[in-house]
């Protein structure tokens, strides 16, 4: 099935996004001490909020939610208030080395011994998965980094697979089938739409 991407305009009239952590913890019920697990599966999730429209502003957003279908179709979600790094983030960075899993990743193609060339809160995208990073990332003098990040990596991404640095997204569906409802008042204006959403991923 086909991806959609999200209308441009309206924004946002205020939004939710984060990463939900899967983690298992069991307390003894004798002796108090706790026991805790981290999973696999941590996802990214959405709730947003469109302001008030006129019905010209808010037929593409009709159009964009009845096309998903509910849970059926996907469509590119993202952190809408850190579309692009505020580091350089320059060059064109690919991944350094196949089989790399976990919460860091070798990369190079990056201009040589930029200091914190991405910085922690940054975002990027690679093999179709988005992740932030957790420290600042400055390149050596062959123009390689290593970045440290969360979520760790589901799949482990090709040699020279390239990194999304701006508008990295992520895959995701809506949470339930009840999202594609709206409102209007006697002047035909549609009030405050929110919809959530969470990632997917096979």
């Amino acid at each position: 099935m086909t991806t959609l991407t999200m209308p441009a305009a309206p924004k946002f009239r205020r939004s939710k996004f984060g990463l939900e952590t899967n983690t298992g913890l069991f307390e003894s019920p004798f002796v108090k001490t706790v026991q805790r697990q981290e999973f696999d599966g941590a996802r990214w999730v959405l709730n947003a909020t469109l302001p008030a429209m006129t019905r010209p502003q808010f037929a593409p957003w009709q159009a964009f939610l009845l096309q998903l279908r509910g849970r059926a179709s996907s469509f590119y979600g993202f952190d809408p208030d850190a579309r692009v790094p505020r580091g350089p983030a320059t060059g064109t960075p690919l991944v350094k080395g196949g089989s790399q899993t976990g919460t860091s990743l070798a990369i190079d193609g990056c201009p040589a011994n930029v200091t914190n060339w991405m910085l922690a809160g940054d975002y990027f995208g690679v093999n179709g998965e988005l992740h932030m990073l957790t420290q600042n990332a400055s390149t050596n003098g062959s123009g390689e980094a290593t970045l440290a990040f969360a979520p760790k990596l589901r799949n482990s991404p090709a040699d020279n697979a390239p990194l999304a640095v701006t508008n990295p997204t992520c895959t995701m569906i809506l949470v339930d089938d009840q999202q594609a409802v709206w409102e209007a008042d006697q002047n035909g204006i549609y009030q405050e739409v929110t919809f959530s959403a969470m990632e997917v991923f096979p």
